[in-house]
């Protein structure tokens, strides 16, 4: 007789629900650097323009290459503001997948440790059961002389 883990439908379900919180949490990471990314590129964008428009002052400009930088300059401002908030979304996604997979591999390594213990037990009642049957055979084999 083999052992048969009593909860290994409950087992199997932990790790299957491990293993889709493991890749929502996959997917959330990739989306979080992706929007970072988008957003460190804006802001080098502008840090790139803001220099530029220094020298340009500095060198003198007419005022609608002033006034064409300013606009722009807004309009990147505008969009680093929405990745800002694109990307704080993502990150409390990213931190909430994090959170549930955790719980996850918590409770299924929960029931592994059970499994574990379970199966040791079955072993020590299967040596225990062999040493019985052992005494046994070995009394028959004393009383049939």
């Amino acid at each position: 007789m083999s052992f048969q883990y009593t909860l290994q439908k409950v087992l199997e379900l932990k790790q299957s629900q491990k293993n889709e919180f493991e890749a929502a949490y996959k997917d959330a990471t990739d989306h979080f650097e992706k929007v970072a990314t988008q957003l460190y590129h804006l802001l080098k964008k502008k840090e790139g323009l803001e220099e530029m428009a220094r020298n340009q002052l500095q060198q003198g400009t007419s005022i609608k290459a002033i006034q064409f930088q300013e606009t722009t300059l807004s309009q990147l401002e505008k969009e680093i503001l929405i990745l800002q908030q694109q990307t704080q979304q993502a990150r409390l996604k990213m931190v909430n997948r994090q959170d549930q997979l955790m719980n996850a591999t918590v409770e299924m390594k929960k029931y592994e440790k059970m499994k574990q213990r379970e199966h040791e037990q079955y072993k020590e009642e299967s040596k225990r059961i062999e040493l019985l049957e052992m005494n046994e055979l070995s009394i028959q084999a004393y009383a049939n002389r």
